[in-house]
């Protein structure tokens, strides 16, 4: 596989991660969890986390 392939192929795997991974996020928000909460199960920082859910809140609008 050539170098431009396999980053289309990189880029297309971490956006469905990454997206996943913000479906998640949202689940444990809509389902109670603090931002904190949802930060140690990620993995992620806690801004991160509130950027995420402040991001989707506008989407949803």
């Amino acid at each position: 596989m050539c170098n431009l392939s396999q980053k289309i192929k990189e880029t297309g795997i971490e956006t469905g991660i990454e997206m996943g991974k913000r479906e998640m996020i949202m689940k444990m928000y809509n389902k109670g969890y603090t931002a904190a909460q949802i930060a140690d199960v990620a993995e992620m920082d806690e801004e991160q986390i509130k950027d995420i859910i402040k991001n989707s809140e506008l989407l949803a609008v």
